[in-house]
């Protein structure tokens, strides 16, 4: 696989208001308030605690954490989905903080309650770099901190068609092309964007971690398992779920092993 397959321009993949456009009847699915009563109950965060959403994107699941009481800190690599968040954070009348920042170079200071990673934020670059996330959810949270870690199930995404189109219904469409690289454990996605009569073509990839691997990673960074379930509905983790939803508490000091 070249290069170009992990490292890609995210500001060109992620054009915040393109895929706000495409995505809104997906991301309406997904029934955010939900999500964050899970995201409650996991995190088990002291009413006002501190929480840190680590690849927060436009911000719905923190402005959402906000609005129940929490101090939230978003971080992402995007500024157009930080200026959506800000905006949507101001009209909801919340004070959450949206910063710009690497993920898998985060530096935490150990004062956060809780910790969250969601929505296909973890496995966009290489190996190195989702540890460095897992990293530095741990130095984020305080002793006894909660970390919660959504992925997509790796046995449910090998098996996806190898098209999918997202039709708008106005001749706009969203073209995905995909398939899994067993090599490298990588989803490889090219995408075409036809809008308004133009044609945008953009490819990236995600690394699909199977859970004994994420595991693994979690236990070697000084996460202990609490927990793993194959949505937020809370049900049991399955190959037949796309979700993988991984609950986990600060032990230790992270080690410098990897595996």
């Amino acid at each position: 696989m070249s290069p170009e397959a992990v490292f890609f321009d995210f500001a060109e993949l992620f054009d915040a208001e393109e895929y706000l456009y495409f995505m809104a009847e997906s991301l309406r699915a997904e029934d955010t308030p939900a999500q964050v009563d899970f995201l409650e109950r996991a995190l088990a965060a002291p009413a006002g605690g501190k929480v840190i959403d680590l690849g927060c994107g436009h911000g719905r699941h923190a402005i959402e954490l906000a609005r129940r009481g929490y101090q939230v800190v978003g971080v992402d690599l995007v500024e157009g989905f930080l200026d959506v968040a800000r905006r949507d954070a101001e009209a909801a009348g919340v004070g959450a903080t949206f910063v710009r920042g690497d993920i898998g170079h985060f530096e935490g200071d150990g004062s956060f309650d809780g910790a969250a990673c969601l929505f296909d934020a973890f496995g966009f670059f290489d190996d190195a770099h989702s540890i460095g996330t897992l990293r530095g959810a741990h130095k984020a949270l305080k002793i006894g901190g909660r970390f919660v870690l959504d992925l997509r199930t790796r046995e449910w995404m090998v098996r996806v068609p190898a098209c999918a189109v997202t039709d708008m219904g106005n001749g706009d469409l969203m073209i995905d092309r995909h398939h899994f690289d067993i090599a490298t454990g990588r989803f490889v996605d090219r995408r075409t964007y036809l809008r308004g009569g133009k044609q945008r073509e953009v490819m990236f990839s995600v690394r699909l971690y199977a859970f004994t691997e994420i595991r693994l990673i979690l236990h070697s960074v000084g996460f202990e398992i609490e927990g793993v379930f194959g949505g937020f509905d809370g049900s049991p983790l399955s190959a037949n779920k796309p979700r993988t939803v991984v609950v986990c508490r600060k032990v230790e000091p992270p080690t410098e092993s990897t595996a």
